[in-house]
């Protein structure tokens, strides 16, 4: 609870807090500096920009969902960007969600192939190569939130 916060005299900066919000979690908020660390180094390789293009998909899944709550016409792209805010709160953000980090990459690559085209991510093309699930599901996903929008 960022608005009571509690004394600490062992002269270290509390690290792994999580904030929450509605009953998940708050990825702006519980954001580590530490993060630099371990990620892509002790981490596999695709994590720091799986990590990155997740968190802005996210930001702009609330900036859509913004726009729908003003009554704003939204674009196909704005469609496949709330599934995409709906699919992440529930997959990553819901406060009984529990995995490896392994799965967490791989679900989150999965997540980004059902909302969006390999050219939408902007990450390094050998990381797309590798670990971007190139499935009919996947295909299936988002032509089902194409429609949505016509």
């Amino acid at each position: 609870d960022v608005t009571h916060p509690v004394p600490d005299n062992t002269g270290y900066i509390t690290e792994g807090q999580f904030y929450l919000h509605d009953g998940a979690l708050d990825p702006f908020g519980s954001l580590s500096r530490l993060k630099q660390h371990v990620v892509g180094k002790i981490t596999r390789e695709d994590h720091a920009q799986i990590m990155n293009t997740m968190i802005r998909f996210y930001a702009e899944a609330r900036d859509a969902r913004q726009k729908q709550a003003m009554a704003f016409e939204l674009s196909a792209y704005d469609h496949r960007l709330l599934k995409f805010g709906d699919l992440f709160r529930v997959r990553f953000m819901a406060i009984g969600v529990s995995m490896t980090l392994e799965k967490a990459l791989d679900l989150s690559w999965q997540t980004l192939a059902e909302c969006f085209e390999a050219e939408e991510l902007l990450m390094k093309q050998s990381l797309i190569d590798k670990y971007y699930p190139h499935s009919r599901q996947s295909e299936e996903g988002r032509a089902d939130s194409g429609n949505a929008a016509e």
